[in-house]
């Protein structure tokens, strides 16, 4: 963990601790704000698509919680239906109006 501070006033010690940890938590004000990670020409575009993964992962995972913490979860496939054929109906009508 390096304070963000530390990251504009000494990048060079930074990209060595980079190289050596293979990542690093920036924090602000004393909390976790961001995390940098290592890649290169080779991998950039893995690395992003497992990053852009790992976030739909964690909001699928929340949003099964919130399911469990609700009556959501309990729902029948027949209150589903109606459910998606009466948000449809809406942005039906949000389109013609709009």
């Amino acid at each position: 963990m390096i304070p963000s501070r530390q990251l504009s006033a000494k990048p060079g010690d930074v990209w060595a601790d980079l190289a050596t940890e293979g990542a690093i938590v920036v924090t602000r004000d004393g909390h976790p704000f961001s995390i940098i990670l290592p890649t290169s020409d080779e991998t950039l575009i893995d690395d992003v698509q497992e990053l852009v993964l790992s976030r739909a992962r964690r909001a699928v995972s929340e949003i099964r919680r919130q399911a469990q913490r609700s009556s959501t979860a309990r729902m029948s496939m027949k209150e589903i239906d109606a459910e998606i054929a009466a948000a449809r109906r809406e942005r039906k009508g949000r389109q013609s109006r709009g």
